[in-house]
């Protein structure tokens, strides 16, 4: 007898360093909570757009021939957008691949603008090209932001096809009916303010300064194939163009383009009047012409060239034509004098590009006090192409052409390839050099977007929605406490306590993992929460279950916990092993608002692990050598007052009968 008092005594459970355990747990998630708001408020968790609100962004994925994107571009595009979201300190963005060719991205809070979102969706694809001709001054006055914002804008097809036949007469010798005609409202070549003069591009340090705004002339270079000749459907499209302006008007318009040069200032108002049919083309129509007719023709404007379908000048192979970026001291200066902040270059194909980019970084300009630019340096590949285009492009200009804005023009003086870093300036501030910078470090997009929608979300249905699941959820937990209360009765209240111990441990953890990790809490995850309720609650059944069969096997609660736990604790381990991972599969293989459904079942179950361990059987445990709770049946509802008693069989044994 003395022996089984010993063993027994030995299988008893010591609370003191399991409550010392999670108290020590308990104290270091609040502190940890407290610690991430710097001690200056109470910790509270980041709610998501579904809660708190925010802004909500589509991209629309667009190939030139109209096609659909394959599902690894749309993917890499994702990636790339979420690393210049996660890039600018918005906290756990929701950015995910919606349908075929659209990409979603939502963003709580007032952590940023709609300017600032839109940005994200830029391809940033970066370019160097020699400059061919340019800048050429934009004579149109087209103001580049209204064809951004609506790009399909303008006279609509069957004006501007009447107003094309009727251009299309022989302009009056004294173009005296042109709007330009007046000198004085006609801006000349040689006012044209290019940001070249101001901008440069200064390997090692080395800055130069481009000629003026008077268009200048690279060392001819073989014509790059019009995408015409290899793409039927483009030149199906410039058929319909030309179709659209008229012969008489395209026939003048091929004639200048290949004389090869400007046209003159003495006969500005004769040409503007003329070629008027090209002005009234949409981006999209701009697009299908000749880079050579883009350029030349002083009706097509830098708005129609910005509105052009994106990625129109993408190809490295081909020239392209693009318009220079204006400052708003430039736009400002423009519209005092009447004319146009904007020029036009004729570009050549490209060698290097944005990948050859190794790093990216915002500095301040040498140049210019209190202006900002971005530095660059290259790969190995990159440092050879660059100082292959710096020795060719001597004493001439290299356009850095950022998607379809000329950034900076600078002229590249002899020795400027020797240097291992590039400086692109161009009157930045500090946001356009860092935004500059993260597009370039990340990367260009593989596809072109355009913004289908930006939307600012009111947080007010999904309160509501909140609250919905918050009253769904109490109830649920009132039905559990209600059970457990009227099945288990005194077990009940230590289901209770659980449960409140499980919720001390959540909240400073949901709270500390929005400080650190950014994590927010959405209605998908406080969905993840309400169904670990239910697996927490599993788990003290299983337990108490087990005390049950035990105690009615005519053990004493002394004796039965200790052996209950043993065979209860497996259940329970394999239980909530499952539950983990599934919570790891959804997180990883789900988009969207389940990632936050599988966080907060996987955290919630791991929770659950350390309160049944280090409280719920230890609180078990020390009851059942203190009183007679756990024995009496009407306090614990354990112990029904029917043991069954395995008696040992007995074998009959036979004497043999005596002789």
């Amino acid at each position: 007898m003395a022996r089984r008092r010993k063993g027994l005594a030995r299988k008893q459970l010591r609370v003191a360093p399991y409550f010392i355990a999670l108290l020590a747990l308990t104290g270091l998630l609040w502190l940890s909570a407290f610690a991430g708001v710097g001690f200056k408020s109470f910790p509270m968790p980041k709610l998501g757009l579904d809660l708190q609100g925010g802004m909500s962004m589509v991209l629309s994925a667009e190939l030139p021939d109209g096609g659909t994107p394959d599902a690894e571009s749309m993917e890499q595009a994702r990636q790339i957008i979420e690393d210049r979201v996660n890039g600018t300190g918005v906290a756990e963005p929701e950015i995910y691949v919606e349908g075929t060719n659209n990409i979603v991205v939502n963003v709580a809070g007032d952590q940023t603008d709609a300017d600032q979102l839109r940005e994200v969706g830029a391809p940033a694809e970066l370019r160097f090209r020699q400059v061919l001709q340019g800048p050429l001054p934009d004579y149109t006055l087209q103001d580049p932001a209204d064809f951004e914002d609506e790009p399909n804008d303008g006279a609509e097809d069957g004006e501007s096809g009447d107003e094309s036949g009727d251009a299309s007469e022989s302009p009056s010798a004294d173009g005296s009916e042109s709007p330009s005609a007046d000198g004085s409202e006609t801006p000349s070549a040689d006012s044209s303010e290019s940001p070249s003069g101001e901008a440069s591009v200064s390997p090692s340090g080395d800055a130069s300064e481009s000629p003026s705004g008077e268009p200048s002339e690279s060392p001819s270079e073989p014509a790059a194939e019009d995408p015409a000749e290899t793409n039927p459907d483009i030149e199906q499209r410039r058929e319909e163009v030309r179709a659209k302006i008229g012969e008489d008007v395209w026939a003048m318009a091929e004639s200048l383009v290949a004389s090869g040069t400007p046209v003159p200032t003495d006969q500005l108002a004769v040409y503007m009047q003329a070629l008027a049919p090209f002005g009234e083309l949409l981006g999209e129509e701009v697009a299908v012409l000749s880079p050579e007719m883009q350029f030349f023709i002083p009706t097509i404007g830098c708005g129609q060239l910005t509105g052009r379908p994106a990625g129109s000048i993408s190809p490295m192979d081909q020239q392209v034509v693009a318009c220079d970026r204006a400052t708003p001291e430039e736009v400002a200066a423009a519209e005092e004098s009447g004319q146009s902040p904007y020029g036009k270059y004729l570009l050549a194909p490209s060698t290097v590009e944005g990948r050859d980019v190794s790093t990216a970084a915002m500095q301040q300009d040498q140049q210019s006090p209190g202006a900002w630019a971005v530095g660059l340096t290259f790969t190995n590949d990159g440092q050879d192409r660059w100082m292959t285009l710096a020795n060719e492009a001597v004493n001439t200009q290299v356009a850095v052409v950022l998607d379809n804005v000329v950034v900076t023009a600078p002229t590249i003086q002899p020795g400027a390839a020797n240097g291992g870093t590039v400086e692109i300036t161009g009157g930045f501030t500090s946001d356009q050099a860092r935004l500059l910078a993260e597009q370039l470090n990340y990367g260009s997009l593989p596809l072109a977007f355009d913004v289908e929608t930006i939307d600012t979300v009111s947080a007010t249905l999904g309160l509501d929605q909140m609250e919905a699941g918050l009253l769904a959820g109490g109830i649920g937990v009132a039905l559990v406490i209600l059970y457990c209360l009227a099945y288990y009765r005194f077990l009940g209240v230590i289901v209770i306590l659980s449960l409140i111990v499980s919720g001390a441990l959540l909240y400073p953890a949901i709270a500390m993992l929005g400080e650190q990790i950014g994590f927010t809490l959405t209605l998908a995850g406080i969905a993840g929460f309400i169904v670990a309720i239910g697996i927490t609650a599993d788990s003290f059944v299983v337990f108490f279950e087990r005390l049950k069969d035990e105690m009615k096997e005519g053990r004493s609660p002394r004796s039965a916990v200790p052996r209950a736990w043993v065979r209860a604790r497996r259940t329970i381990m394999s239980a909530n092993a499952v539950s983990i991972l599934a919570a790891i599969v959804l997180y990883f293989l789900a988009i969207g608002a389940v990632k936050g459904f599988a966080f907060t079942l996987g955290l919630s179950t791991v929770m659950d692990i350390a309160v049944v361990f280090l409280f719920t059987h230890p609180v078990v445990s020390w009851l059942s050598r203190r009183g007679r709770i756990l024995s009496s049946s009407r306090l614990s509802g354990l112990y029904s007052g029917t043991a069954i008693r395995v008696q040992p069989s007995r074998r009959a044994v036979t004497r043999p009968k005596e002789s």
